[in-house]
């Protein structure tokens, strides 16, 4: 589900690259989002994502890269660890949003 939103990426390895950025898409199995530079296929992530008021805080890693038509890239990232509070407040939010027009 497209949903654009702030969030901070903090990837997880030594001098690993942190920035904020905003998703592109989200959902309860994970989300996807801007990034300047590439962050490297299976990399492992630290996600806090503003979520109506909340900051929804999910452990992940990188499934795909691809270069964007902006420069820089697109990232998707498949959620790995998530509370259940915040996998239900994404939940709730994808619910509520209207559906895309056909």
């Amino acid at each position: 589900m497209k949903i654009d939103q702030p969030l901070f990426v903090e990837v997880l390895e030594e001098r690993g690259t942190q920035g904020f950025s905003r998703t592109r898409t989200i959902g309860e199995g994970g989300c996807s989002f801007s990034s300047p530079h590439g962050i490297g296929y299976l990399s492992l992530m630290k996600l806090s994502i503003a979520l109506q008021g909340k900051v929804v805080v999910a452990d992940g890693r990188a499934v795909y890269q691809l270069a964007s038509d902006e420069g820089g890239y697109e990232v998707g990232v498949e959620f790995l660890r998530v509370s259940s509070e915040d996998r239900l407040h994404i939940r709730q939010l994808v619910a509520s949003s209207p559906a895309p027009p056909r």
